[in-house]
């Protein structure tokens, strides 16, 4: 079981469009949970867990103000193969099928054009990473893909 810990990059979602604006995002914070469930099909090791994490985006323009804010849950399932002999390099690649919670409003100086919305979508991600162990428990991991982030970067904690 493995417990991961991270932050991410990358704008993500469509938000990166800016007219003569400023976009501004914070880095995607996530908590990630696996736990091995399958040995033995193939050389690798089948994996399930879940994700959290938190995104959000801001835009300005003139006198118009936008935020996004995006919560971000899944259910992930994941291949595990380790490319070398090293017991403590774990390397491995999955999908996810995720609720992206959003929340938008935006503060304009016209009321008529003030708005803001809620709702939830469904998301389906991809992703590749890497986790190594600097003692028996405790490491960090990176994971490229697209999900809530482009890339995600963090510690890993061993169970």
């Amino acid at each position: 079981m493995a417990v991961n810990l991270g932050l991410g990059l990358g704008i993500g979602y469509g938000y990166g469009l800016n007219f003569g604006g400023s976009t501004k995002s914070s880095p995607a914070l996530s908590l990630s949970v696996e736990k091995g469930i399958v040995d033995g099909i193939g050389p690798g090791v089948i994996s399930v867990g879940g994700l959290l994490g938190y995104k959000s985006y801001s835009y300005e323009w003139s006198s118009y103000k936008a935020k996004w804010t995006n919560i971000y849950v899944a259910a992930r399932g994941a291949y595990h193969y380790n490319f070398t002999a090293n017991p403590k390099f774990d390397t491995y690649a999955g999908l996810s099928l995720a609720a992206r919670i959003e929340n938008y409003s935006n503060d304009y100086d016209d009321d008529a054009l003030k708005d803001s919305y809620g709702g939830a979508n469904l998301e389906v991600g991809i992703f590749a990473g890497g986790r190594y162990l600097l003692t028996d428990k405790v490491g960090v991991f990176t994971e490229l893909g697209y999900d809530m982030s482009y890339m995600k970067l963090g510690v890993t904690a061993k169970f």
